[in-house]
């Protein structure tokens, strides 16, 4: 009976741990105005990509480059 309770209260703790560690991980929502700053991306695959982003010419670029009222970056970890 004994180790039963020892294996539920390790158990709380390890779930509480895990939770209070995702906590704090979580980034803050991004703000309006928020920058990037100057981040480079390579050019496009292709001229209509360069197209469809409203730049002139395929070649590296910056979010300021592309003439939309809003721009959807996707960051993947690939280390």
């Amino acid at each position: 009976m004994n180790r039963n309770r020892m294996a539920i209260v390790m158990g709380s703790l390890a779930l509480i741990l895990l939770f209070c560690a995702a906590a704090l991980a979580a980034e803050a929502e991004p703000q309006v105005g928020q920058t990037v700053g100057s981040v480079k991306f390579s050019k496009p695959l292709s001229d209509e990509d360069a197209k469809y982003l409203g730049l002139g010419k395929p070649a590296e670029f910056t979010l300021q480059d592309i003439k939309a009222p809003y721009a959807l970056v996707e960051q993947m970890n690939t280390a």
